[in-house]
């Protein structure tokens, strides 16, 4: 079926409009489809068809989204799902709004640079918003890179992180029109920055810094001369899981997971040393400590596999939170309700000394000692599980932490020793010390709240309320992503432990049971493999080996789940919650279809790769897209030829838009002896950064279901396919890899790109060519184009509706796009910013949707 885009206009009769909502049935969150035959229109399966929606869900994590202003007077929060700068007076009692400044798209960070001056970081624009807090406009925009997360300022410059570029990127703040510096970090997705009290350093957390451990290959498990004589599945030692394992039919090799211990040896969780097999190694760098000075990076190494957020305390010690997985121990059983710890690391900017690391939950350390997977309620309610932000009192003797996947927040003192808790409201994230009033402010990301926390006796004294457009439908779902109370036996854990804010870990886990059974094969196999070459595919074995995280993005429509195809749908992981996580039980009907809706909605950013008109790229990877998109999709044995029978094309499994054709290939035609089930592609350059031939990788896991290959590439050399050898062929390789890089299904790459226009760089080429192509974007239907800003005196808004005009957000008034481009100048200037379409009118001039136009009410 194909989803053909249809825009309603004013212009369209009451009866025809009736007609229109008739064929397309109800809408459902803002969302318009109407479903057709694809023949009909000969649709072209390489291309994207988005949707329109009100509003898109893309699960942004907060960072640093509070700060308070260098004078103490006013408090600034973030508003995410607003896409504004919440501004508040803190000179009373409680913290009043005295503003709101409409920013980019998923605003994750606020920093004062000065009193009069704040810069917010948009994660899903792309860009910082300058913001003029006494205008109480956005004066200036910059775009640093892909996916922003945080920024600091020292000596002079300002540090903007770019996690999807894995860059920080440094402006010179006396000239911001100067091109920045761009600093590389060897890390995976940098994310919280820090700057030292001195002004002298900036620390920036890299938040999948890994932890040591990475993947040997099935082949070489098998190996005769591998530790156990080429055994594969490898032994256990526990007599009761080798009594259960020889019940069960022989498992199929499988890969394994080794963890480095402090004397470089790769070990397995038997004990066995595997370091001759693992010819490469990790850098796993935690923290990237910045020269503000010469911009020279140094690193400090293994502390926790995710780092969440980051403070240095008055002397000079980062403190960082985060989680330390164990995903080095094989079988769920050994795993339940403690495969993640929530940590808390203390370790001089430049790790001349070891770093002391402890867990925040001491109360549970009997548990742990026990291998108990479950504690009394009243213990369960002192935990905290998914720590987001951490703040020091000025003295330093007192840090209070956050966590998002428990509703609480901790207090700790100078050592981590625990001193006290107290719940807040739903999915607390950043978090702000006011010294003179004796206050915490604490921002709750689900609830769209800040508590504010009496230090004095640490308690709630008042809640203040932001606006908050996200569905209900996302409201009544999420917490059965992160909630580790509700979920969990220690509540420490929840399916967000692993699927980190609807992503993935970057990690692979053995969570196999060997007290399971056989599941019969129930899905579809791969008919070509089962009629033509007469290879069935084999039942499920409870012995799976390792399988890397698979992300929580497009799920939902994508049945069946999981890497083997064993999960008919999401209720199959219902299980899990007790199985995995410890809870006392698992999820009622009613809950778990809240839980699936909530998780339909989350989608994939834009892709990196792509042109911002969301066209593909000549040179990405080392390949042309456009080339590789062809060979792709071609079924022609001139065109491709890449099967020995010349038959196939990658879109015959990996079929477009997604990626798969949700069928089972067996294994005996696949790169391992296990059937899977064909993945799709939406995520994979998410998944770079890990080579068997490097001594400093980013991560220990590549591509296919254990993470075995370091690139796409090298998938395309097995001799399944017939590329042949050459540069011709190699090439050819590039293209395909350059292609399934660049996959856009979700969110067209053009979305979130903004300019501000503020009276002198109107009539500039570059802009004027900018501004004429997004105004074209919108007019060719993928997209919305909103305009946002102050004139005279007030924050007006505007939304594009064709043809060179805009409706403002005052009934019955439309304007010019060459006349809003005439108005914006000094004092009054406004920012462009193209949208999801159909959430142009949300976004630019009804926030609430009530028909009744902002400028209106």
């Amino acid at each position: 079926m194909r989803i053909i885009r249809m825009r309603i206009v004013a212009a369209l009769g009451g009866v025809a409009l009736a007609l229109v909502l008739a064929s397309c049935g109800p809408l459902t969150d803002g969302v318009f489809d109407l479903l057709v035959g694809p023949d009909r229109f000969g649709e072209d399966p390489g291309k994207p068809v988005y949707v329109p929606k009100v509003f898109v869900n893309w699960e942004t994590p907060h960072v640093s989204p509070l700060d308070i202003s260098p004078d103490g007077s006013r408090l600034f929060a973030v508003n995410t799902p607003d896409n504004r700068l919440e501004i508040f007076d803190l000179t009373g009692d409680v913290p009043i709004s005295v503003g709101r400044v409409p920013v980019g798209l998923d605003p994750v960070t606020v920093r004062a640079r000065t009193d009069d001056e704040v810069w917010v970081v948009n994660h899903i624009s792309d860009s910082v918003s300058i913001v003029d807090t006494t205008l109480g406009n956005v004066v200036k925009t910059l775009s640093p890179g892909d996916e922003p997360t945080d920024v600091g300022f020292a000596a002079g410059r300002a540090f903007v992180v770019c996690s999807q570029l894995n860059q920080v990127v440094v402006y010179d703040l006396s000239d911001l029109d100067a091109p920045p510096e761009r600093l590389a970090i060897a890390g995976e997705d940098p994310r919280a920055l820090a700057v030292s009290p001195d002004g002298s350093r900036v620390v920036v957390a890299i938040f999948e810094s890994g932890n040591g451990t990475t993947v040997i290959p099935q082949h070489v498990v098998s190996d005769p001369s591998s530790p156990y004589g080429g055994q594969n599945p490898i032994p256990t030692f526990d007599a009761l899981f080798a009594e259960q394992i020889d019940a069960l039919p022989p498992a199929l090799p499988v890969a394994l997971i080794v963890k480095k211990d402090p004397t470089g040896a790769w070990l397995d969780d038997n004990g066995e040393d595997w370091s001759a097999f693992v010819t490469w190694d990790l850098h796993d760098h935690d923290l990237a400590v910045i020269d503000a000075e010469t911009l020279e990076v140094s690193y400090v190494r293994s502390l926790m596999n995710l780092n969440m957020q980051l403070a240095v305390r008055p002397d000079g010690q980062v403190t960082v939170v985060g989680t330390e997985a164990a995903n080095h121990i094989r079988f769920e059983p050994n795993l339940t309700g403690r495969f993640v710890q929530s940590v808390i690391a203390t370790v001089a900017p430049t790790g001349a000394t070891p770093a002391s690391i402890i867990d925040l939950n001491p109360h549970l350390a009997e548990a742990y000692a026990s291998e108990r997977s479950t504690v009394d309620p009243s213990q369960r309610a002192l935990s905290i599980a998914d720590p987001r932000g951490i703040v020091w009192t000025d003295d330093g003797q007192v840090a209070y932490v956050t966590g998002m996947g428990s509703n609480n927040v901790i207090r700790i003192n100078a050592t981590g020793n625990r001193l006290g808790q107290l719940d807040v409201g739903l999915g607390p994230t950043g978090l702000r010390f006011d010294n003179a009033r004796n206050r915490l402010y604490v921002l709750n990301k689900f609830d769209a709240t800040i508590s504010v926390i009496d230090t004095a006796d640490f308690s709630e004294t008042a809640r203040v309320e932001l606006f908050d457009p996200t569905p209900a439908v996302i409201r009544d779902g999420r917490r059965f992503l992160y909630d580790a109370r509700l979920t969990s036996g220690l509540g420490v854990t929840a399916c967000g432990s692993c699927h980190i804010d609807g992503r993935m870990d970057q990690l692979a886990w053995d969570l196999g049971d060997p007290g399971g059974e056989i599941k019969p094969f129930n899905q579809q196999c791969d008919d070509f493999a089962s009629s033509i070459l007469g290879i069935e595919c084999e039942d499920f074995h409870p012995l799976k080996g390792p399988m890397t995280t698979q992300t929580l993005q497009g799920i939902i429509g994508s049945e069946p789940l999981h890497w083997r195809g064993d999960k008919d749908n999401l209720a199959d992981f219902n299980g899990a919650f007790i199985s995995l996580d410890g809870s006392d039980r698992s999820l009622s009907d009613d809950e778990m279809a809240r839980f699936e809706a909530f998780l339909s909605t989350i989608q994939f950013p834009p892709n990196p790769h792509r042109h911002f008109d969301n066209g593909l790229d000549d040179d990405v990877f080392g390949g042309n897209a456009r080339v590789g998109r062809d060979i792709f999709i071609n079924d022609g044995i001139d065109s491709l030829d890449i099967v020995r029978s010349g038959l196939l094309t990658c879109n015959r499994c990996h079929q477009l838009p997604t990626g798969t054709n949700g069928k089972v290939v067996p294994g005996r035609r696949l790169l391992t002896p296990q059937s899977a089930k064909v993945p799709h592609l939406r995520n994979l350059h998410e998944k770079t950064g890990f080579r068997n031939d490097s001594q400093t990788n980013n991560r220990g896991f590549g591509f296919t279901h254990a993470g075995e290959f370091p690139t796409v590439n090298d998938f395309l050399h097995f001799d399944v396919f017939e590329f042949g050898s050459g540069e011709v062929n190699d090439q050819r390789r590039r293209d395909v890899v350059a292609f399934v890089m660049s996959l856009s299904v979700d969110t067209h790459a053009g979305v979130g790109k903004q300019i501000t226009l503020d009276g002198t760089n109107n009539d500039d080429p570059g802009v004027t060519a900018l501004l004429d192509r997004m105004a074209a974007m919108a007019d060719d239907g993928d997209l919305g184009l909103v305009v946002r800003g102050r004139q005279n005196d007030r924050v007006r808004g505007y939304a594009y509706v064709g043809g060179g005009w805009f409706q403002s957000d005052r009934a019955g008034e439309q304007i010019t796009d060459s006349a809003l481009r005439a108005a914006a100048l000094e004092g009054s200037e406004l920012t462009w910013t193209l949208v999801p379409l159909g959430s142009e009118t949300r976004i630019g001039i009804d926030r609430d949707t009530d028909g009744v136009l902002d400028g209106d009410e």
